[in-house]
Order: structure tokens, then sequence, then C-alpha cells
């Protein structure tokens, strides 16, 4: 099928790629509120419960690319059922775990199975809309996975109200259902019309340098500690890979890695600011997650409830960045919805344990637009630098960036955290061993049977503490959305979006159809 080319079945066909996208994002945050309930039906330690969270964000990413790539070479349609039939397994299992270790490897293996979709969705999205409706396309695809993050929160807090911590991996069944139905029954099959050899060694030093940094990300930010050897070791290993993999790269014909897509400013920037707005959004909304349930003590569907505001506006926002691209051009789009968030984000650096909900509210319906514009956005104009026959990896590397973001994001903030919630704690009575000064979950909960004088003094202390590293960890992000924000609106200044590849060359094709 040409790229110029409408199929009939178009908009059916983007409704199955933006559920199947909305799965694979929503997992990403739906844990966040049932922190506590794991730890209690599971017994996990700290270490573990990051875990399970991590193993998720880790195999993710580090599979994200190859998927791409297998999907251009193998069929997009066959390889998204394969990855969703994957993903609805884990699910099952996952909810069923009897101990950490069985929850964590489930969850890597969830992790796996959506790998497959960023890639292969816009890939698929790319080949059956004209030029003329695909910006349009990308924007609700976004959308999809923008709301998929910020209702995670919703929907975990209203499950945990009803049911056990299992039935945030149950969810994902009926979803991932009906999902693999409209898959099965309206998307044809799509792969790259050049039928790309795989590059084995490419996508090998891929898996390998992705997934060495990431993990050493999360495991600095799970150590606080960014100079000890089992974090520096994986974080300098996957740089290294990462470089021999793009110098490898230069000299294929058909390598994994495409590394001209970099050297278009319009995507090397575009990929920058999505990373940049994962890394705020997903690190606020992870730290938010205790602001609310352990320092003001809102029930876990109540803080769920509290992010819907968030949800909408992003929603809204990213349902309406076509609009916004043309009106305001994708320059201004990106760079002002960036100095938005950056707003937001001194905002959640002043808040304390009395600032009124409501106040809390209004920047939270501020911020939820701020980061669906930025992705809508950043995606689409992060796309237009891609030739529809390379949309797959193209989507792939994009999302590759933007979901070490996210590691990046739950890794660092969260090291910031905790690290100066350890400086500033002072237990100064003694009485608390060594992991329960680590964060404001374990010093509450070690305090719990305490005579009351005590633990209204460590309470107290221990509050103090947490806004300290929660104020410190947005500074760091309300920098990172300025700078991000500069480097849009200076280095795109001046530029307009470039038509469609399928534009400028009439005989290009992205797909077939079979």
């Amino acid at each position: 099928m040409r790229t110029d080319q409408a199929h009939p079945k178009r908009w059916l066909i983007l409704i199955a790629m933006a559920l199947t996208m909305f799965i694979a994002t929503i997992d990403n945050t739906v844990m966040t509120v049932g922190f506590a309930s794991i730890q209690r039906g599971l017994g996990e330690s700290n270490a573990e419960l990051q875990w399970s969270m991590d193993a998720y964000t880790l195999t993710f990413a580090a599979l994200l690319f190859t998927a791409g790539i297998l999907g251009d070479r193998f069929g997009r349609r066959r390889v998204l059922l394969a990855g969703l039939a994957v993903f609805l397994g884990a699910s099952l299992a996952g909810a069923w775990s009897s101990n950490p270790a069985e929850l964590i490897g489930w969850r890597a293996v969830m992790g796996v199975g959506a790998s497959v979709v960023p890639g292969c969705t816009m890939a698929v999205i790319a080949s059956v809309f004209p030029a003329e409706e695909r910006t349009r396309a990308i924007g609700y695809w976004s959308t999809s996975a923008g709301v998929g993050i910020a209702a995670g929160p919703v929907l975990g807090g209203a499950l945990l109200s009803a049911f056990w911590w299992g039935s945030l991996l149950l969810v994902n069944v009926p979803f991932a259902v009906v999902a693999l139905a409209m898959i099965g029954l309206q998307v044809p099959e799509n792969r790259s019309a050049q039928a790309p050899r795989v590059d084995v060694a490419g996508v090998l030093l891929s898996i390998a340098g992705v997934g060495s940094l990431v993990y050493g990300v999360i495991k600095g930010g799970e150590e606080s500690s960014w100079l000890e050897g089992a974090v520096l070791g994986p974080v300098l290993l996957g740089l290294v890979l990462l470089t021999v993999m793009v110098l490898v790269a230069r000299r294929k014909d058909q390598p994994a890695l495409d590394p001209s897509l970099f050297t278009d400013k319009r995507f090397a920037i575009g990929a920058a600011a999505l990373a940049a707005s994962f890394f705020v959004a997903t690190g606020a909304t992870y730290i938010l997650s205790f602001y609310l349930q352990q320092l003001r003590n809102y029930t876990p569907v109540q803080a769920g409830l509290l992010t819907l505001p968030l949800a909408v506006g992003s929603t809204v926002a990213g349902a309406g960045a076509p609009r916004l691209i043309a009106r305001w051009g994708p320059t201004v789009a990106l760079g002002g919805s960036g100095l938005l968030m950056a707003a937001c984000s001194v905002f959640y650096a002043v808040v304390n344990a009395t600032t009124p909900i409501w106040i809390f509210e209004v920047v939270h319906a501020m911020f939820g637009p701020s980061f669906g514009a930025t992705f809508a956005v950043g995606m689409t104009a992060t796309m237009s630098a891609v030739q529809p026959a390379k949309a797959g990896a193209g989507s792939a590397v994009a999302n590759t960036v933007r979901h070490m973001g996210t590691a990046f994001g739950v890794a660092v903030l969260g090291s910031v955290l905790g690290s100066v919630y350890r400086h500033s704690f002072d237990d100064a009575a003694g009485v608390l061993p060594a992991e329960a000064r680590t964060s404001l979950g374990g010093t509450l909960g070690a305090v719990v049977h305490a005579p009351p004088g005590l633990r209204k003094a460590v309470v107290a202390d221990a509050d103090s503490s947490f806004l300290t590293g929660l104020h410190a960890a947005m500074w760091v992000a309300a920098v990172l959305c300025v700078a991000a924000s500069a480097v849009v609106l200076v280095g795109l200044r001046g530029r307009t979006p470039a038509r469609p590849a399928a534009d400028r060359r009439p005989d290009a094709v992205a797909g077939e159809t079979r």
C-alpha cells in the first residue's frame, strides 16, 4: 500500500493502535499507588519494591529498538500480536505471584511483550494514513500514551479500593484481549517494502548497551549513590556499547540504527525534548504519589483521584496538538509547553504539608496539558524527520530515548529525594535501624508502635526531611525543563516542519499491505 493512499479502515486501525499504546504505557504508572499494598502482600523490601517497577522499564527500554526492527522485517501485525500475547500471559501470571522474585520476573516479561508496541504501532499509522492526515493521527496516538501515563494512578487507586494488589496487573487482561481482537480483525499485515535484513550485531549491541545503561541508572536511584562501582560500571559499559553500535552502523548499508537520524535537528531536538518531558513527568508522578499518600495521608483511591486533572489535561492537550502546531508552529508549541512544565515544577518545589489541596489540584490541571502537549507535539515534530519507510525504526529510536528519560526520571529524582532525606533526617533518639532511615515510608512504619511522644517527634522530623528532599528533586526537574525549552526555542528557531517524506518523494513506499 502506498504512503499517499488512505486505508478505508484507517480510523478503526488508529483506535486499535491507540488502545495498544495505552496498555503499554499505563503499566509505567498504575503500580505507583500500590506500593504499600504490594509490600504488605508479598513482604517486599524497599529495593525489591523498586525493582518490581523497574524490571518492566528495563526490559521495555532495552528491547524497544530491536522490536521496531523486527516489525519492519517480519511484519508489524504479526509482531504486535505476538508481543501482546506475551504481555497478556505475563500479566495473568504476575498477578498471582507468591513472592517478590516472581513478581519482578513477570514484570520483566511484561516489558518484553510491551516493547513491540511503540515502533510497530507508529509504523502501522504511517502506512495507512495519507500525508495530510498523518500529523493528526500521530497526535491522537501520542495522546493515548499520555493518557495511559496520567491515568495509571487513578485506575490503580480505584482498583485497590475494592481488590487486592494483583488487580493492578489483571486490569491489563481485558484491554489486551480487546486489542488482540481489533488487531486481528482490522489491521492488515504491514512491513517495510525494503524488507531489511536484521543487523544481528547492531541489535545485540543495542540490547546490551541500552539495557546496561538503564540498569546502571536504576541502580543509582536505588543506592542513591552514583559513584559506586555497581552504578558507574554498567553506565560506562552501556555508553561504550552504544558508541560502538553507532561506529559499526556508519559502516553498514542497512544498520540497526541509522545514525543519520540524529543529524536532522528536528529529530535530535525533538527526541531530547521527549526525553526531558518524560524525565520530569514520570519522576514527578512517582515522587508526588509519596507526598499525597505518606505525607498528606490520602488513601490510594483518593491519591489516584487527585491525579485526575493531570490525566484529563493531558488528554485534551494531546488531542489538540495538531491545532497547536497549526497555530503556533512546532517550535513555540513545544518550547512553550516545556516552560509551563517548568512553572508547575517550581510550584511542586515549594509545597508543604499544609498547602491547600485545591491549589495543588489547580497546578495539576496545568501540568497535565503541558505534558500532553509536549509529548504529542514532540513526537509529531520528531517523526516529521523520518521517511515513512523507516517509520518503525525511527519511532523505536525516539521511544527508546524517551523511555530512557522515564528510567532516568524515576531513578535520578528518586535518588535526589532519598539522598537529601537521609542527610536531613536526624534520628536524635537513635532508635531506628538503618533501613528505616532511607525513606519516609520506612520511617513511619518503624515508629508505628513507638510511644506517642517519641512517634510524634520522629514523624515531624521525617516529614520535614521528606519535604526538603521533594523540593530539591523538583528544582532539578524545573531546571531541566527550562534547559530543554531553551534548546527547542533556539535550536528550532525559524524552522517549519518538513513535509512528510511521502510528499517529497512520491515514489516512496512505507509498507506493503498483505
